[in-house]
């Protein structure tokens, strides 16, 4: 899985909502963290938090109001 971790679209935020994670500073867009990290999670529609791809570290989301 070393293909995500070298793509330039995550550098551009445009319309997307970019998230750093507090523990490993890995910056990842939140729509793949939701789709990828939190696989399988029953919450996924009401929660708020967020998983970070690469170390699994989940910390509230800075989008929720």
């Amino acid at each position: 899985m070393e293909g995500w971790r070298k793509t330039r679209r995550s550098r551009r935020t445009g319309g997307k909502r970019l998230v750093t994670c507090p523990r490993c500073g890995f910056r990842f867009d939140l729509s793949y963290a939701r789709t990828f990290a939190c696989m399988g999670c029953p919450s996924l529609v009401q929660c708020s938090m967020v998983k970070c791809p690469r170390c699994g570290h989940e910390f509230p989301s800075p989008y929720v109001r």
